[in-house]
């Protein structure tokens, strides 16, 4: 089969890519080009940092800093509301600007192996 014809195969399963993908063509995507994510960090006035578990089954089993993947035309601060939304069940306010950028390459991974992580300093408006 020529590859075109692979391509508007893969096209024709994806229903809308703003909503996130189909797990066998994320998965494709996150082996051959990176992946841009955000990273909420929230801090109490003890200066503790408020943290998810997550067990996708890509990373090891455990406590993280929440965050997610941007999806295909999804704004940063959509996806920064989604994931407090998402990961704590609250709503939260964040500096438009990142704290940090930083690049994560996990070199023995093929699958989620490279990442663009946009770090945003946020405070809840409500309580997880």
């Amino acid at each position: 089969m020529e590859l075109r014809k692979i391509i508007d195969i893969l096209e024709s399963s994806i229903q809308n890519p703003s909503k996130g993908l189909p797990e066998d063509i994320f998965l494709l995507v996150s082996r051959i080009t990176p992946l841009i994510n955000v990273d909420l960090l929230i801090k109490n006035e003890q200066k503790q940092t408020l943290l998810a578990w997550r067990d996708d089954g890509y990373g090891p089993p455990g406590w993280h800093v929440p965050g997610g993947i941007i999806r295909y035309k999804e704004t940063i601060l959509k996806r920064l509301k989604a994931v407090a939304k998402n990961e704590l069940g609250a709503e939260v306010q964040f500096n438009l600007a990142p704290l940090a950028i930083n690049e994560i390459i996990h070199t023995t991974r093929k699958i989620r192996g490279h990442f663009i992580s946009l770090l945003y300093k946020c405070s809840l408006v409500t309580q997880p």
